[in-house]
């Protein structure tokens, strides 16, 4: 790492990964080091988490109010 925080990355790795001059890549830090990765991969890695709930939770929240607005109607 140079004296102003900059990495080197290796030119193999830069090809393989497929990065090019300018790509921003967003740094990450977790139990087992330091992480680098490109907005679309930190994106599609989010998207595949959020496929893991099996129901929407805004569709949940709108049923809850549904529900609590019948009740304060019954009342």
């Amino acid at each position: 790492m140079g004296d102003r925080g900059r990495i080197v990355i290796p030119q193999a790795i830069r090809e393989a990964a497929g990065l090019n001059p300018g790509d921003k890549l967003i740094v990450r830090r977790d139990e087992h080091g330091i992480i680098l990765k490109t907005r679309d991969e930190l994106e599609a890695e989010m998207w595949a988490d959020f496929q893991k709930y099996p129901h929407s939770l805004a569709d949940e929240l709108i049923a809850e109010r549904h529900a609590e607005a019948l009740r304060d109607m019954e009342d």
